[in-house]
């Protein structure tokens, strides 16, 4: 349990799923997508990414932020 869990931290990323397919854009158009998930092993935040693009794992990674 974290002392003082309202303090702002840097995420640390794992249990991250990195998946391709196609999907539907805001203005209506499919296009091939890269589908991002991951999870902060501190606060147990769950991220959830969609990139319009196809993009390589190792940007997507960096892209976590």
């Amino acid at each position: 349990m974290k002392f003082f869990p309202f303090i702002p931290h840097r995420h640390r990323w794992q249990d991250i799923h990195i998946s391709r397919a196609n999907a539907v854009a805001p203005n209506g158009r499919c296009y091939f997508s890269t589908f991002i998930s991951a999870r902060c092993r501190t606060c147990d935040e769950t991220l959830h990414r969609v990139y319009y693009s196809d993009i390589s794992d190792a940007q997507a990674r960096r892209w976590l932020g």
